[in-house]
């Protein structure tokens, strides 16, 4: 246990660094050492409380404003009249560089409020997602849904965009041609957005062909605080605040993390597949997006990609597939995983060779839909200009030998 003195010298020493964030760079000097008693150092004057500008450099180079001070300000070379720290403890327990150090601190980013799959759904590649009911008198319709997409800057909403979840289930007994299967939603802006970053949309996009777990919440559960994450800093938050006219350090606490009460979902881990996703022409964020309940055996598009360009003499000296299907409709059994995408082998493709259904790698557990052809065409193999006399020059010389 290291003694009083030397530790009460410790906590004045980190309580200086903490103060001279506040100073300014004249003052920096004068703000290295803090008293909290009579057997410390003293803690050096801040002439320019008196006068704006003075430091000491100035007053040690010139004795006649030294005397000017004395004779005006007896006491400007006194220490502070009071130092408050409600519990200087709390500067034991942090690290003694912590001001040189911040940016080597350990950052933690946990949400106590995300959505956690079941073990069975996330080995399946499903991705959680929230949504929350919407009212069908005041959340319908033009006006009303653009309120929902744009709240105005004193509204206590955050952007939510709409949508329908619809579509029947055998497992569960719902049919579409029941009006109750049609459930109003609104889905939080930055969690439609957070996939469309991942996954795109569109042609080359898969956010529209994955299967997702929908959880739906009550509307008046909808806020922001739910969906923040919460960073977790190994510093201490507590502040000081200086006041110069009495000399005064105040201890300030950290604000307490928000405390959210828990809330129950209405429908929990439901299994959709995005539809209908419009996006703004020019902004291209989400403007509508509605959900189709997902079961086992049901029809999903998968995309294709492509694997081993390399290995294709057309393909690797420039060459490209005009894709002329770029999904394949698929059947996925129960509990097996959902690819993210259908790979096409292009190991020997030459340029003007028609790339067909059975170039496909089918996962396990997946198959192809009965309804697709078997002479189903993915695309064409064509090539830049000379690619193709390349190409029978090399035929040529390997039948000459």
């Amino acid at each position: 246990m290291a003694p009083p003195l030397l530790r009460q010298a410790v906590i004045q020493s980190r309580l200086a660094a903490r103060l001279s964030k506040r100073a300014t760079v004249h003052n920096q000097r004068a703000m290295m050492m803090c008293t909290l008693s009579s057997a410390t150092p003293p803690l050096y004057a801040q002439p320019n409380q008196y006068v704006t500008g003075v430091t000491n450099d100035q007053l040690e180079a010139n004795q006649a404003m030294r005397d000017w001070y004395n004779a005006n300000f007896p006491s400007w070379k006194e220490d502070p009249e009071t130092i408050i720290a409600t519990d200087p403890s709390l500067l034991e327990n942090s690290t003694e560089e912590d001001t040189e150090n911040d940016s080597d601190e350990e950052e933690l980013i946990t949400n106590p409020h995300a959505i956690t799959l079941p073990e069975e759904l996330s080995k399946r590649n499903i991705r959680p997602l929230v949504a929350y009911l919407r009212d069908p008198d005041n959340e319908t319709g033009t006006r009303n849904c653009d309120r929902l997409r744009y709240p105005g800057p004193n509204d206590d909403d955050f952007p939510l965009v709409p949508g329908i979840l619809h579509g029947s289930d055998p497992t569960a007994n719902i049919l579409s041609i029941d009006s109750s299967s049609k459930v109003l939603v609104k889905t939080p802006w930055f969690e439609i957005q957070r996939e469309l970053d991942r996954y795109a949309s569109g042609r080359n996009g898969s956010f529209e062909n994955r299967v997702y777990a929908l959880t739906i919440f009550r509307s008046e559960d909808a806020y922001v605080g739910y969906h923040k994450s919460v960073r977790q800093l190994n510093k201490d938050d507590t502040t000081y605040h200086l006041d110069e006219e009495t000399m005064t350090v105040t201890e300030i606490p950290g604000a307490p993390p928000e405390v959210l009460p828990d809330r129950t979902p209405i429908v929990e881990n439901v299994l959709v597949i995005p539809a209908d996703l419009q996006l703004h022409p020019v902004a291209h964020a989400a403007l509508c997006v509605n959900f189709i309940r997902y079961h086992a055996m049901k029809p999903i598009k998968i995309p294709i990609r492509t694997i081993n360009e390399e290995e294709s003499p057309a393909m690797k000296k420039g060459g490209f597939i005009a894709f002329v299907n770029t999904f394949v409709e698929c059947l996925v059994e129960e509990g097996g995983v959902i690819p993210e995408r259908i790979e096409l082998e292009c190991t020997g493709l030459r340029q003007k060779d028609v790339v067909r259904r059975e170039r496909l790698i089918i996962p396990e557990g997946v198959t192809i839909h009965p309804r697709v052809k078997s002479d189903f065409l993915v695309g064409t193999v064509f090539g830049a200009k000379g690619v193709g006399a390349d190409d029978e020059e090399e035929e040529g010389e390997e039948a000459k030998k």
